[in-house]
């Protein structure tokens, strides 16, 4: 048995009664945040997994508080934290992935909703769509979605309609959910399949437009102000460093303030400019997304 599943199996051994209780009215949400993030676990061994490893940051905490008071050095209180730190970790992770998992989807959602309006046009299903997107490789996300509905019908007995229902549950995507509900409520109340899944893909890739579009332009703005911040900073530092370095004094303390002066300018050129210019890269990536 892997390491895992022994943590698995002792964690819902210790707390495995009192687990259901926190799930059902501390975390209510839990539980969808790790269907939508693919956490392939159940609930209340995640949350008894939560509480050993709060067990085992316990002791930690204590002997920080201890030492942070006996030596006053506070910075060591930071551990008192830890137990907080788990608690938000755990709960952090299955929305972390259902956030990839969304931003995964909405990238390839206007070719899939293309590839299946016209798959539908020539007369096949969105199932058997749905079935051939296992098998495409340049769209992995929707392959993904893709092979849970053929599971759910293939293996599990599901008709087509209700996997597909299902996978609009789960799925973290607000796009995708609409897709796969109104596909499903057109067929239930026999509306024009062709139709629908034609204007669908057209109104996704109008949304898709026009989010690329708001996305230049607020890359557009951070690129100025990444050049406003820059080259006003180095101006502004630069000058300071040259002002300093004409002050007069004895040689021990012309000696002191140069090299004062040359510490901190190395600090801005190879530690704080990259340093800053990493968070705009960062925060150019982000807003791609």
């Amino acid at each position: 048995m892997p390491l895992l599943e022994k943590l698995e199996a002792l964690s819902f051994r210790l707390f495995g009664r009192m687990s259901p209780y926190f799930l059902n009215k501390v975390f209510p949400s839990l539980k969808g945040h790790l269907e939508r993030g693919r956490v392939k676990i159940y609930p209340e061994t995640y949350i008894s997994m939560m509480f050993f490893c709060i067990v085992l940051t316990i002791p930690v905490a204590v002997i920080g508080a201890v030492l942070a008071i006996y030596l006053s050095f506070l910075p060591l209180l930071i551990l008192v934290l830890l137990p907080v730190f788990v608690i938000a970790g755990f709960l952090v992770v299955p929305m972390n992935n259902a956030s990839d998992r969304s931003i995964s989807l909405e990238r390839e959602m206007p070719f899939a909703a293309a590839y299946i309006s016209v798959m539908s046009s020539g007369g096949i299903a969105p199932y058997s769509s749905f079935k051939r997107l296992t098998e495409v490789n340049l769209m992995p996300a929707m392959s993904k979605e893709a092979r849970d509905i053929v599971k759910d019908v293939e293996i599990f007995g599901v008709d087509p309609l209700t996997a597909l229902e299902v996978a609009a549950k789960k799925t973290p995507l607000d796009l995708f959910k609409d897709f796969l509900g109104g596909y499903a409520s057109t067929v239930v109340i026999g509306g024009d399949i062709g139709h629908f899944l034609e204007r669908k893909a057209e109104d996704i890739f109008k949304a898709r437009a026009l989010r690329v579009k708001a996305a230049a332009d607020r890359l557009g703005m951070l690129l100025e102000t990444f050049i406003i911040v820059e080259v006003m900073m180095s101006l502004c530092f630069y000058i300071l460093f040259a002002v300093n370095n004409l002050n007069t004094g004895t040689a021990a303390s012309t000696a002191t303030n140069d090299l004062s002066s040359y510490s901190g300018m190395l600090l801005y050129t190879f530690i704080f400019t990259p340093m800053l210019s990493a968070m705009f890269v960062y925060l150019a990536h982000s807003m791609q997304s």
